[in-house]
């Protein structure tokens, strides 16, 4: 994941705001943290609600977790049964989706 802006002598500098897309931007992270929203959800919930296949959102859900944006919780060993939720930093994004829904009703029109 890059997150710098290239300087003229080569050297790069933090960007906060790119990393934060560089994150946001991987397919379906916007959506599973959209659904994560609404609470916790098991592992079938997000792939219904999203239409995500099993593995794509098994590996994004992993790169979420060594993020740091959402946790994973074991209920039950057999049959496997998980929960995902987000952390304070997963939360955290909402204001993000706030914005661009506010953005949205002011600048888009419905398809």
């Amino acid at each position: 994941m890059k997150n710098s802006h290239a300087h003229a002598a080569g050297e790069e500098t933090f960007c906060p705001a790119l990393a934060t897309l560089d994150l946001l931007n991987q397919r379906w992270n916007l959506r599973i943290v959209q659904s994560l929203l609404e609470g916790r959800k098991r592992f079938n919930e997000i792939a219904r609600a999203n239409g995500i296949n099993p593995r794509t959102l098994r590996e994004r859900l992993r790169s979420l977790e060594e993020e740091g944006v959402i946790s994973r919780t074991v209920i039950s060993a057999i049959p496997p049964n998980v929960e995902y939720a987000l952390t304070e930093k997963g939360m955290a994004l909402n204001c993000i989706f706030e914005s661009l829904a506010a953005w949205g009703r002011t600048w888009m029109k419905p398809k």
